[in-house]
């Protein structure tokens, strides 16, 4: 009697054996997902670190662009409160004389301090903030020494005094904001 053949060549009537064939085409889709898993997540960590990077660098360039900033406003601003005071101090300048100086010069600096003042306020880190600080409080002294005369003028006001408790300021007030941004030099480089 003639034997059947099936389909894949056995003449023996069995099943031929799947499961080798079964187990390697799953060992290879594993394989497949696994690399595939691996190539993704290897390429999200790179973007994240590219992405970290960036930010960082970022931010430099914005502390960087506050900080110039910050010293351009204070050397204006030290330029105009030193005219006011001289103005304030001289006999020959009129009332209106140290009211024009205010308005037209010394209170826009001031202004553009201040702003500069809190951009970097804002973009410093925690220490930068404590430095930044004794610069804004002796600003403020400087301010105050540049402005005491400009209601009365120098009736009555010691200019030479005054004038050396200026300079005096102004030295303070630019020392601690070039140790500032000594600091700030370490921080955004």
């Amino acid at each position: 009697m003639a034997e059947k053949k099936d389909r894949a060549g056995n003449t023996t009537g069995e099943r031929p054996n799947r499961r080798g064939a079964t187990f390697a085409a799953l060992a290879g889709a594993l394989i497949g997902a696994l690399a595939g898993l691996t190539g993704s997540t290897l390429a999200y960590f790179e973007a994240k670190d590219t992405h970290r990077a960036e930010g960082a660098a970022r931010r430099a360039d914005i502390r960087r662009e506050a900080y110039v900033d910050l010293s351009a406003s204070t050397n204006r601003y030290v330029q105009q409160a030193t005219q006011m005071l001289k103005v304030s101090l001289d006999p020959a300048k009129s009332a209106e004389d140290r009211r024009r100086q205010f308005e037209d010069k010394y209170a826009p600096a001031n202004t553009d301090l201040s702003r500069a003042y809190t951009t970097v306020r804002l973009v410093t880190t925690p220490d930068g903030r404590r430095d930044l600080e004794e610069v804004g409080a002796l600003s403020s002294r400087v301010g105050k020494l540049a402005t005491d005369g400009y209601d009365q003028g120098p009736a009555g006001v010691d200019t030479k005094k005054a004038g050396i408790e200026f300079t005096e300021a102004v030295e303070r007030q630019l020392a601690a904001l070039q140790t500032f941004l000594d600091k700030a030099a370490g921080e955004t480089l």
